[in-house]
């Protein structure tokens, strides 16, 4: 398999174990691969009950080939936001979609459960602005 980076936007969704009464979180993540090591931000609505607020995470981890493991670290002002929660994953094929677990790096009753993440594709405009952008620098 080609090498193929993370790099990117992706969305995707996290659920809880069977033993919670949460919904499913929608996130979004843009991400930085440089030879594997990963790193990144994070957005996600609350899944606390009656919330609407937006909570950001930093991410820090590894591919490797097609396993993904990464660390989620909330930045934003919460309750509990300071238990690092551990992902790791399986890239597919086409290097657009990861799946795979999450828990708490420690004990905690919430456990974890399945996550999903795709990748944005890159609209066609878009990368003719950044080519055309990168031949105006070398002119």
């Amino acid at each position: 398999m080609p090498s193929i980076s993370l790099s990117g936007d992706w969305t995707g969704v996290y659920d809880y174990s069977e033993a919670t009464n949460f919904d499913p979180v929608t996130f979004h993540a843009s991400l930085t691969d440089i030879a594997g090591v990963i790193w990144g931000t994070s957005l996600e609505k609350s899944a606390l009950p009656d919330s609407s607020d937006m909570i950001e995470s930093a991410l820090n981890g590894s591919r490797s080939a097609r396993e993904v493991r990464f660390r989620k670290v909330y930045t934003s002002d919460m309750n509990g936001g300071e238990l690092p929660i551990d992902y790791a994953g399986v890239l597919s094929a086409d290097g657009n979609r990861i799946t795979g677990n999450w828990r708490f790096f420690i004990s905690n009753p919430l456990g974890g459960g399945p996550f999903v993440m795709n990748r944005h594709p890159v609209k066609e405009a878009e990368i003719i602005r950044q080519l055309s952008a990168m031949i105006e620098i070398k002119t």
